[in-house]
């Protein structure tokens, strides 16, 4: 059995794609995810000042599914009014496709994810490489993705960063379902948080395991904590990871 980490409000969704693809795994929640509404107002208001003036940003960033409300209701105000488009880059395939069902009728816009969905593979993409690339906003969670901005820093960019969820660690995680640590085959973790978090809780009994993460940064981490055998998979949507698992750990 695979035990796989997701914050609460992906865990059922995620529980329900490996079950369909005739995998057992349990979902287990470390953490939750709360809006912090101060933060998304202002991005929001931020967003729309900004985007109704004549310098527009090179790129908005937009690194988590949570984190899209102030970009939609940004976009969705000035859809009428909007002569220019900037840039706007989606982490992954989960927030390119949130943005995309809210404003996919604006033709003009362009959702660009990277061939990597990490910090590392947005900072490789030659929208921000490039000369006339002078300013980027980024909306992000609290305490994550901090190498965007330091590394959008060294490129000599202005950098606006807004936090407008934060990830809080359940004091009990919620499972799926019952499960035992002797039933556990391999771990799959899709951020350092909920990794570290497993860890804390379930103890050093999951160090001998093999584990699937979401890109070489975790992957260090881990390594760093005592685990052993870690693979990377580049893409943290579900069905990455069960083909992954089908490719590598069934095969």
């Amino acid at each position: 059995m695979l035990l796989f980490t997701r914050p609460l409000p992906k865990l059922a969704t995620s529980a329900h794609a490996f079950e369909q693809a005739n995998i057992d795994a349990v979902g287990v929640a470390t953490s939750d995810i709360v809006d912090i509404e101060l933060q998304s107002e202002a991005a929001t208001a931020f967003l729309t000042t900004h985007l109704s003036s004549s310098q527009l940003a090179s790129a908005i960033i937009v690194t988590s599914v949570y984190a899209t409300a102030p970009v939609i209701k940004a976009f969705s105000k000035l859809q009428s009014k909007l002569n220019k488009m900037p840039v706007l880059i989606a982490v992954g395939d989960a927030t390119a496709t949130a943005l995309r069902a809210a404003l996919g009728h604006m033709s003009s816009l362009s959702i660009s994810t990277p061939r990597q969905h990490t910090s590392e593979g947005i900072l490789a993409m030659h929208q921000l490489n490039e000369a006339n690339c002078h300013h980027a906003i980024i909306i992000k969670g609290e305490g994550g993705r901090d190498a965007i901005a330091k590394g959008l820093d060294k490129k000599g960019m202005l950098v606006n960063s807004f936090c407008v969820y934060k990830r809080e660690q359940l004091t009990d995680p919620i499972c799926t379902k019952r499960w035992k640590l002797r039933d556990v085959s391999g771990i799959i973790a899709t951020s350092e948080a909920m990794a570290t978090q497993l860890l804390s809780h379930y103890g050093n009994a999951l160090l001998s395991q093999p584990w699937l993460t979401v890109s070489e940064r975790i992957a260090t981490t881990l390594k760093t904590l005592g685990v052993t055998r870690v693979s990377v998979c580049q893409r943290a949507t579900d069905q990455a990871l069960i083909a992954w698992v089908k490719d590598n750990w069934e095969s």
